[in-house]
């Protein structure tokens, strides 16, 4: 799983709380306040396979070491987003970056999953399912409620 923040910054401030779950690093974690920054637009992936690479360079891939995996994201770490392309084919996304960073997804082999999902400023979500469809909806939805479209053309946007 990855997740990006873009867009204009706040801060996200969780107060501490009282958790009754069984694993202690949970109740341990709730009882901290947390601060972190996020953006107007958040990018989360999920249930697929991912690739970023910078200039070329293949830095991680969802299967590398966490170590590995932690610097390739600190790598796009204050890039822009600047252009993204969806082959309908083969259900393959490419998120490329203002400094070199590109990101890379493709569905895994036989299964229907949500590869990405890119929340909108306004609690909207744009879902991407690897059987070539997407839905736009209600980020306060499951996505099993939402309306699924086939894309049956590449997607381009600069």
């Amino acid at each position: 799983m990855l997740t990006f923040e873009f867009g204009p910054p706040y801060l996200r401030i969780t107060e501490p709380h009282v958790s009754n779950s069984p694993a202690a690093w949970i109740r341990e974690r709730a009882a901290q306040r947390r601060v972190r920054p996020c953006g107007a637009w958040h990018l989360f992936i999920f249930c697929c396979h991912w690739r970023i690479a910078v200039s070329g360079e293949l830095l991680a891939e969802d299967e590398s070491p966490a170590d590995q995996i932690e610097a390739a994201v600190r790598a796009v770490d204050g890039q822009k987003l600047t252009a993204f392309a969806l082959d309908a084919a083969t259900s393959t996304s490419a998120f490329t970056f203002d400094l070199g960073a590109s990101l890379t997804t493709w569905p895994y082999a036989d299964e229907v999953d949500e590869p990405w999902s890119l929340y909108l400023p306004g609690g909207q979500v744009l879902t991407y399912r690897s059987d070539g469809c997407r839905s736009l909806g209600s980020a306060d939805k499951e996505p099993d409620g939402h309306v699924w479209i086939p894309v049956d053309q590449d997607v381009r946007v600069p």
